[in-house]
């Protein structure tokens, strides 16, 4: 039985933006204050990560010990399916979710103005459920109330689930920067039947954000060794090896077949929380490297003409790129645009809605210059690796 919403949310009354700073500048900010304490604050993983089959039914235990009364944010699709799943441990547990679908821009002021009503409704907690931007807005909002949080992710798509970091966007879908957690998300539960039911096109683009993280992290440096680099960017160099091999080795495999390649779980684990350790230690070290900067610029620089392509398909085209950059062989790069090709990924920038010409050239070539730590002296191996994606 669903139990019936407190409030059910179709329409809020906003507030005024915040102040807005892109993910470099903000990363930069906290890395030079860090380094001024002479320490670190590392925020990787999660308080509890739930994952395989059937463990959504642990959804109403965590949500009981968290306080009982979550406020429940997420597009209508996925919360709809959670409480069809839950809403009968719930209603024996006496919790009754506020009960908010959401389908608009994951935004300063729509996390805000979910604060103020979890406020309002004597929230203890944000549930949050759904996609990359769903779980972004939910930990945006539990950040800024200061409130325990739980995601549930519907699909592998990108690492959001355990990250902590929330990825912002104007309300016209432009970047609008990050905000930090002050904490790790306080409990992930990935249930493989849930996920399952994804569309494959989010499959694809999660295995290629995770493959990203290996071509990002050797971005413009030689790591064979802990004595080439920080510790840091060491661990990073190491566990995104090993986030590349099992993907190109069991990416197609499971792409095909589902939970039937027996291997799904896994993927869930390398791309939920594996990716994100990844992340975690890479602040301060290149993490915005060419297949994400891409990412980035065309967010912000060609938002319409690509608003119909998931992160990880933009990203799946950068990582293209940065191969060609980082002068990878071409064997492994066909390796990679063969397995794109299979996943049905773009591979090109007009796939994504952007027309290769010399203007947008330019903008693509001084985003990425300015934002992933290259200079000018790089230009021409960019370009050279643009010309690789047209």
């Amino acid at each position: 039985m669903i139990p019936t919403a407190g409030t059910v949310c179709t329409a809020l009354v906003l507030g005024q933006p915040g102040r807005h700073s892109n993910v470099k500048k903000q990363i930069q900010e906290d890395i030079l204050m860090e380094m001024q304490n002479d320490y670190m604050n590392l925020r990787v993983g999660a308080g509890k990560f739930f994952y395989g089959h059937g463990c959504i039914r642990e959804l109403a235990t965590e949500v009981k010990r968290l306080g009982g009364k979550p406020l429940l944010l997420g597009g209508p699709g996925s919360v709809k399916r959670i409480l069809e799943l839950s809403g009968g441990a719930f209603e024996a547990e006496g919790i009754h979710p506020i009960v908010c679908a959401h389908t608009e821009a994951c935004s300063r002021r729509w996390a805000n103005a979910y604060v103020s009503l979890a406020r309002q409704e004597g929230c203890t907690l944000i549930l949050g459920v759904g996609g990359g931007k769903c779980l972004d807005l939910a930990k945006c909002a539990a950040t800024f109330g200061g409130m325990d949080l739980i995601c549930v992710p519907t699909s592998v798509a990108t690492c959001v689930a355990s990250s902590s970091v929330c990825i912002m966007y104007h309300d016209d879908g432009k970047p609008d920067g990050s905000v930090a957690m002050n904490k790790e998300v306080d409990v992930v539960i990935a249930d493989t039947d849930v996920i399952a039911t994804a569309p494959k096109r989010t499959l694809a683009a999660g295995i290629f954000d995770s493959i990203a993280k290996l071509p990002e992290v050797i971005h413009n440096t030689n790591v064979n060794s802990y004595r080439d680099c920080t510790l840091e960017k060491y661990i990073c160099a190491v566990n995104s090896k090993a986030i590349y091999n099992f993907l190109m080795g069991e990416g197609c495999n499971v792409y095909d077949n589902g939970v039937a390649s027996g291997r799904l779980t896994d993927v869930i684990l390398t791309n939920l929380l594996h990716t994100s350790v990844v992340s975690g230690f890479s602040c301060g070290v290149n993490q915005l490297a060419l297949a994400h900067g891409l990412y980035d610029c065309v967010r912000r620089s060609f938002t319409k003409e690509a608003s119909h392509m998931l992160h990880g398909e933009i990203v799946a085209v950068g990582v293209l790129m940065q191969l060609h950059f980082n002068q990878t062989s071409e064997r492994d790069i066909k390796e990679v645009r063969a397995l794109m090709v299979h996943m049905q990924l773009p591979t090109t920038l007009a796939q994504l809605g952007i027309e290769p010409n010399e203007e947008n050239l330019r903008v693509l070539v001084e985003y990425l210059i300015s934002s992933t730590g290259l200079c000018l002296a790089d230009e021409t191996r960019l370009r050279q690796a643009l010309e690789q994606i047209i």
